[in-house]
């Protein structure tokens, strides 16, 4: 399992983000790769995109597809994921990006994004490139506050921006990504798990990640996307 997937999972419930999922809702997972965190969620149905999906947990409806090109016909959905998912698709896009989202979003709906900072900081600092360039982050390393405003103007969408800094996990990761070759998966799963619990209580800080709430508003319903 990748290391930032079970992270997030788990910083995610430390901060009762799963609690907001109810047993009648329809999710979309927008590059979830293996449905890890939606085989967690006991929800209506469980809808994964991702043009590198990997079919691996039963009771998910996987899509083998790029998210901004795939059409969703009629479908709609109680809450849409997308996590550290924003820093891969193709600069220029990102705007479009959240307009799709908006559009996904039944009345009340609630997305979540997460993304890197664009100050992202590991330890030792001298290697945020090399870090960089193993999660695959060739566009740029994040984006700040500013940015992520910018991109969500007139997309229709009310946003809550929730710092997360994560500054155990960016400090330890890569002594416990060299530890991934030999630990058995309990133990790295532990491992993780302590260092999400540490990051949930000391969130604020803009070297880490953001989380966006996003909840499409009255104008956007008024429009009937």
């Amino acid at each position: 399992m990748r290391l930032g997937t079970y992270y997030r999972y788990r910083l995610l419930g430390f901060l009762g983000l799963w609690n907001e999922f109810r047993v009648t809702d329809d999710v979309l997972d927008v590059g979830g790769f293996d449905g890890y965190v939606l085989s967690n969620l006991g929800c209506r149905s469980r809808l994964l995109i991702d043009p590198d999906a990997q079919p691996t947990f039963g009771g998910i409806e996987y899509v083998k597809a790029d998210f901004l090109d795939y059409d969703f016909g009629s479908r709609r959905f109680d809450r849409v994921l997308s996590l550290d998912v924003i820093e891969h698709i193709p600069a220029g896009t990102e705007h479009r990006y959240f307009e799709t989202i908006a559009g996904l979003l039944r009345n009340g709906a609630t997305a979540y994004v997460t993304t890197p900072s664009s100050a992202i900081r590991v330890f030792p600092n001298f290697l945020r490139g090399w870090v960089a360039r193993k999660w695959a982050h060739y566009k740029c390393f994040g984006y700040s506050e500013d940015e992520l405003r910018a991109f969500l103007q007139d997309t229709g969408l009310d946003y809550e921006l929730v710092q997360n800094n994560a500054p155990a996990y960016l400090f330890w990761y890569l002594p416990v990504r060299a530890l991934q070759a030999i630990l058995p998966q309990r133990l790295m799963n532990y491992l993780l798990t302590r260092l999400a619990a540490h990051d949930a209580r000391h969130p604020q800080g803009t070297s880490g990640y953001f989380l966006l709430r996003l909840r499409r508003t009255a104008a956007q319903i008024g429009r009937g996307q």
